[in-house]
């Protein structure tokens, strides 16, 4: 069986928050360089501008090489 090295990717978790419900995992991303991760995460949170967490909203979280 031939072997093939394992990738890098960088992941960033979109993670789902309910006041009522708690939270959970949605999806997970992989880019291929960590800025492009750390951009995403940055992007995708720059929409979540309120004073105090909303009872539903959506954040993106860089987790790292994987």
């Amino acid at each position: 069986m031939a072997q093939i090295p394992k990738p890098k990717a960088y992941r960033v978790d979109i993670v789902e928050h309910d006041r009522f419900l708690g939270s959970e995992l949605d999806e997970s991303l992989y880019f291929d360089n960590e800025d492009e991760a750390r951009n995403y995460v940055q992007t995708f949170n720059s929409k979540n501008t309120a004073r105090t967490a909303p009872e539903w909203y959506m954040v993106a979280e860089y987790r790292g090489m994987v």
